[in-house]
């Protein structure tokens, strides 16, 4: 073989070898999988549990009629400021005046009677003693001085039973002022009138019922709470005093802190008018919540009760901790052996064998780590939850580069998978 055709052997053979490094090089590229990574850091976490709900005062009573009838007067207007004692309203007290009038007459009637009864006593014992005197002299017999002592007790009897009918009588009386009394509506505190009910010339039903007329409600506005339900999953987050911040749909753009005054111990059925501590109902499958109250601090002038708020309950609060996005956690089966079980390879329910029997494979959270261009799973405990990140108490340390996406690849993505890095978008 002469010189020239060893030369270009040579050179084809070079050529080929670098057709097939380069066939595997791109076939090798063409295999990994495309991810998002970035590098663990340490960062502030504020965890929180957001709910909604609407504001309420503190203190407020509902003003309702204590005795049945027409509004002939109607004293105040919705917003304004009331004291405690001052008249509100009055319902028509034609039929109580004249109750009134009637006991009244009736007590002066029996008055007259037991006066009467009374001098009628005064003569029957004057006799009875004239009797009883004449009886020791031997002047009138023993008959005579039984039907005097008789009539005595008769007087005093009827005296009796009349001081009961005025005492009986008396007790009508009050009850029919106490009557006349009501039809005067005044406020039981100092406060807003915060809802106006009824107007004049309506009917209102009085405090005998079951369900007596509200006329109004009387609000303390100078203490305001945010009342919300919270989730059932997140109510064993909570605890009294813990801070809340506060925003109001109407106030938009105003955030008002806060902070938790009270937690319902009851749950209460979502989607139900259901009373916290309801029975008699099954509701076990029902998603539940627990109502908790949030007191403003320096709630604005122009808030008002009824308005729809949410709430973010800061439940716990931690500096310079690692986190890491919170999609980047996956749950991973992992056998006794301490194997990553692979999403595809097994059935999520694959048994194993352990000492005690058969069970499923043991469930972990954890991260996909970046090594020689590998993800490597690796588990990991979490701590608090952020808005968008996850604090890692254990398992991977700061700097380390971890697949943070995207979630599709996440759920499917392989152990020991050969990666490749998606491009980083500039921040604009």
């Amino acid at each position: 073989m002469s010189k020239r055709v060893r030369i270009i052997v040579g050179i084809l053979a070079v050529v080929v070898l670098a057709a097939i490094v380069g066939f595997n090089v791109t076939k090798d590229r063409r295999n990994r999988i495309l991810v998002q990574v970035q590098n663990v850091k340490r960062q502030d976490l504020v965890s929180s549990v957001t709910a909604s709900g609407e504001v309420k005062p503190r203190k407020f009573v509902n003003i309702s009629a204590n005795v049945s009838g027409r509004i002939t007067h109607l004293l105040v207007a919705e917003g304004q400021r009331v004291k405690t004692g001052q008249v509100l309203a009055r319902i028509d007290s034609t039929r109580f005046e004249a109750d009134a009038k009637q006991s009244e007459a009736g007590v002066q009637a029996q008055k007259s009677d037991l006066d009467r009864a009374k001098a009628d006593l005064e003569v029957a014992k004057l006799q009875l003693d004239r009797t009883e005197q004449m009886k020791k002299e031997k002047l009138v017999s023993d008959q005579q001085y039984d039907q005097a002592l008789a009539d005595f007790r008769m007087k005093t009897a009827n005296a009796e039973s009349l001081k009961r009918r005025i005492t009986q009588q008396e007790a009508i009386l009050d009850s029919s002022r106490d009557n006349l009394e009501k039809t005067t509506v005044v406020s039981s505190m100092d406060g807003v009138v915060t809802n106006l009910a009824k107007e004049e010339g309506e009917m209102v039903i009085g405090a005998q019922s079951f369900s007596p007329t509200v006329i109004m409600t009387v609000a303390d506005l100078a203490v305001m709470e945010c009342e919300v339900m919270v989730d059932e999953t997140d109510i064993r987050n909570l605890k009294l005093g813990l801070p809340a911040e506060v925003r109001v749909d109407a106030l938009e753009g105003m955030k008002i802190k806060g902070e938790v005054t009270e937690i319902g111990s009851s749950a209460i059925p979502r989607g139900t008018n259901q009373s916290a501590g309801t029975t008699g109902t099954n509701t076990g499958n029902q998603a539940k919540d627990f109502k908790v109250t949030i007191t403003l601090i320096d709630p604005p002038a122009n808030i008002r009760p009824g308005l729809n708020a949410a709430a973010d309950i800061t439940t716990s609060k931690k500096e310079k901790v690692i986190a890491v996005p919170i999609q980047a956690v996956v749950v991973r089966e992992v056998n006794k052996e301490g194997k990553v079980v692979d999403p595809g390879a097994a059935p999520s329910d694959a048994p194993v064998q352990t000492e005690g029997g058969r069970r499923k494979a043991e469930e972990k959270d954890g991260v996909f780590v970046v090594v020689d261009g590998k993800a490597t799973f690796k588990p990991v405990k979490t701590g608090i939850v952020g808005e968008t990140e996850i604090e890692i108490t254990d398992g991977v340390a700061e700097n380390q580069e971890i697949v943070t996406g995207s979630y599709k690849t996440l759920r499917t993505l392989k152990d020991q998978a050969q990666i490749k890095t998606e491009p980083k978008k500039d921040k604009k």
